[in-house]
């Protein structure tokens, strides 16, 4: 059974993001994995990457948000990984996606790597922000990371962006 609970991301100031409880998977230990891309070479690249690795199985690859929320549903996924920037992504597509029954974890994958646009990520429900072309051999180890509950960030200055958030 998956958890759903989410717990405050940092207890002396409320913020809207928040970190999520670890996800059970699948008794055999299979995280399953839809990966949403309109990029016709990034799409293609991460499912193949994901595939390769004996902990992960893609069950959809989709390129847009209507169709990652619907296979993502129909699959009982218990990851996503979706582009920010494809048609129908962004932090709308993250609040359906964590609003699903199982509630997957979503991770937002980008070639964007401004603070406004990761920060929304996050606060959507979203529990990492990847950038693309700087990840890929981390990338199995950063998902494993973000089903064991941990919110991933991995952006030049995020660190520095985070401190000034909680500063008073």
């Amino acid at each position: 059974m998956r958890t759903r609970a989410l717990a405050p991301a940092h207890q002396d100031k409320p913020s809207r993001v928040r970190q999520r409880a670890p996800v059970s998977t699948p008794s055999r230990g299979e995280i399953t994995v839809v990966v949403a891309d309109d990029d016709e070479q990034v799409g293609p690249a991460l499912a193949a990457l994901l595939d390769q690795e004996p902990d992960f199985r893609v069950v959809g690859r989709v390129t847009n948000g209507d169709d990652a929320l619907a296979v993502a549903r129909d699959q009982r996924a218990a990851l996503v990984i979706t582009d920010v920037r494809m048609p129908g992504g962004g932090p709308e597509l993250v609040r359906r996606l964590v609003a699903l029954p199982h509630g997957p974890v979503v991770v937002g994958c980008s070639a964007q790597a401004d603070s406004a646009t990761w920060t929304r990520l996050l606060a959507a429900g979203g529990s990492a922000y990847l950038l693309k072309g700087r990840v890929a051999g981390e990338l199995p180890a950063l998902l494993r990371r973000c089903m064991q509950g941990e919110l991933v960030v991995a952006v030049p200055g995020a660190p520095g962006v985070v401190r000034r958030l909680f500063s008073g």
